[in-house]
């Protein structure tokens, strides 16, 4: 799979993804930072990348569009890098099988986390 990491997430996150086999590009590598919501969103859909992101932008565009591009929203809050992870890597069989399926969105909380086909 490949990913778009956004801004909003550490860059060690796309580090993490490509140490599973996965393509993985932060935004920071792409010298993106300044991009608008729309021309992520437009990137994600003409590369064929996940947009992983915090912002809630995203996740009510995928509602609203659907796919492409998949979106995987990271709904946590602010918490260290450590808690970050290992929330993920608490959840991430379920994210990765929902994100082959095809799955829209994938939204992790603290709490759970929600699949929307």
């Amino acid at each position: 799979m490949k990913f778009l990491v956004d801004v909003n997430l550490p860059p060690g996150f796309a580090r993490w993804l490509s140490s599973r086999g996965h393509e993985a590009k932060h935004l920071a590598d792409l010298d993106l930072l300044t991009a608008t919501d729309t021309g992520i969103w437009h990137r994600g859909k003409n590369q064929g990348e996940i947009i992983v992101s915090k912002d809630y932008d995203f996740y009510d565009r995928s509602l609203i569009y659907g796919a492409p591009p998949q979106v995987f929203h990271v709904d946590v809050g602010n918490c260290s890098n450590a808690r970050l992870f290992d929330l993920i890597q608490s959840q991430w069989n379920e994210i990765e099988i929902a994100l082959a399926s095809g799955s829209k969105l994938i939204s992790l909380t603290q709490e759970k986390i929600e699949v929307f086909p």
